[in-house]
């Protein structure tokens, strides 16, 4: 791969990391009504994942059609994914309900701690952490701290 091919797809990945971030965010606003105003959080969990899943088979649809290919290990890890995603997301409307979505979201949005452990003990020799990890992850534990205290 060139340098320029890799420097845009370095930016298309930060661009799609700024378009998660938006999403997430009308996502807990949206989340945070419904649980509020309109039904429980696992009914509303349920929901939101089932038109997600429409959504993305409907985009997808010629790759969803390849899925009897995958094998065994493959299907496993998806499955797991898709469980530990779908008690986030219910973990979260839950929270939702409960919390203000100004503390909740940081607090939701501070995963990146738990895929950097998990990393550490599963991608070991996959994914190398260095200093800079580790000054990240104490900026994510100061500022989660500081928006907690600061209710």
């Amino acid at each position: 791969m060139n340098k320029q091919t890799e420097s845009k797809n370095i930016l298309f990945g930060y661009l799609a990391s700024l378009g998660a971030a938006c999403s997430y965010g009308v996502s807990a606003n949206l989340a945070k009504s419904i649980v509020n105003n309109v039904t429980e959080p696992l009914v509303a969990t349920s929901f939101a994942l089932m038109f997600g899943f429409i959504t993305l088979a409907l985009i997808y649809f010629k790759q969803l059609v390849n899925i009897v290919k995958i094998n065994k290990k493959t299907f496993l890890f998806l499955f797991l994914a898709g469980m530990a995603g779908s008690t986030g997301v219910g973990c979260q409307y839950y929270a939702m309900k409960n919390a203000p979505v100004f503390i909740v979201a940081p607090i939701t949005g501070s995963y990146p701690l738990f895929a950097m452990f998990f990393s550490f003990i599963f991608l070991r020799k996959v994914e190398k952490q260095n200093f800079s990890t580790l000054i990240g992850a104490l900026m994510i534990i100061l500022g989660v701290t500081l928006i907690i205290l600061s209710k």
